[in-house]
């Protein structure tokens, strides 16, 4: 790119004009040898992981060369979140068309490493079925969804391994999910707890028998809607809300241990206090375009991170 090209200039005359203390000079260049080392080493890594053709491979070097120049992380970093990126299935054009981005981006609003980051987007899309494009979006669901409520992206990536796939598998969106979890960790409900709870809630939901069936005939609670599809979070709160607003403390906290049994109580319990208009809000509240990067950027917003800026300039300047 022209960005890489002046830099190469640049650096190549001071080199010239330096020419003359030879001692700098060579220690330098061992400097600069040690990080293009690196780098074609992580590059390897790369190619390792997604046998692609020397052209895609010159495309993916040029965006962690050119991330390691704009952004606080190295070229090494951001060819780390590119191997993961790759590795959960994520074609080089959605790396560079927004993948790569969208994870370091993540990175710096969560304070996470950059392959942790681009780990977490990748599952994260896995689990809802979404195309690599939508990466940047996954980026702003979750830094939102932490920084909005309680905890950081780390605890809302736990309590999404323990549920989004069946939140998936319920028709569940992302960003409901996400809002879900994010009302959840308001009330003090973080990481694998609230994922557990919360999938324990809905697969109480895909079948209920016996005492648990009849308790919510009893209270109007119905899962499902006429055609056979989950009435979704907001749908279900609003239902929790109605049915069980009438009774006393002691009969809604028996009706919800029925219904949901003792791990999936406390999730149950959210809902029925947020209600409808309040599952809503929080679904709404993290479907916020742009957040992860304003956030990250004043995160950086400081001279912390604008020495780990230049830091990651000077290391590619090296490596070219």
């Amino acid at each position: 790119t022209a960005r890489l090209e002046a830099q190469r200039k640049a650096f190549d005359f001071v080199g010239k004009a330096m020419l003359a203390a030879g001692g700098v000079v060579a220690a330098g260049l061992i400097l600069a040898t040690k990080r293009a080392a690196e780098f074609d080493q992580a590059m390897s890594n790369v190619q390792a992981a997604t046998h692609e053709s020397a052209d895609n491979m010159a495309l993916l070097r040029d965006a962690a060369l050119e991330a390691g120049a704009d952004t606080v992380y190295s070229a090494n970093e951001a060819a780390g979140a590119i191997e993961e990126l790759a590795k959960a299935g994520l074609s080089t054009q959605s790396i560079i068309g927004g993948g790569l981005t969208g994870a370091l981006d993540l990175a710096a609003a969560g304070g996470l490493g950059v392959a942790d980051a681009a780990g977490i987007a990748s599952t994260t899309l896995q689990q809802f079925g979404l195309s690599g494009d939508k990466a940047s979006h996954v980026a702003d669901v979750l830094a939102a969804g932490a920084g909005k409520a309680m905890g950081d992206v780390s605890d809302l990536s736990m309590a999404l391994s323990q549920s989004g796939t069946v939140a998936a598998q319920f028709g569940l969106s992302l960003e409901e999910t996400t809002g879900s979890l994010a009302a959840f960790a308001s009330k003090g409900l973080l990481g694998s707890d609230a994922g557990t709870s919360f999938r324990s809630m809905l697969l109480r939901l895909a079948n209920p028998t016996g005492e648990a069936a009849d308790k919510m005939r009893e209270l109007g609670i119905q899962a499902y809607d006429a055609q056979g599809n989950f009435v979704g979070m907001t749908g279900l709160a609003g239902q929790l809300e109605k049915g069980l607003g009438k009774l006393t403390q002691e009969q809604r906290n028996a009706a919800l241990a029925i219904i949901f049994g003792q791990d999936a109580i406390r999730a149950a319990n959210v809902l029925y206090t947020e209600g409808a208009k309040g599952i809503a809000k929080w679904t709404q509240e993290v479907d916020d375009a742009g957040y992860a990067g304003e956030t990250a950027a004043a995160r950086l917003d400081n001279l912390n991170g604008d020495l780990e800026k230049l830091s990651g300039a000077f290391d590619t300047a090296l490596i070219t």
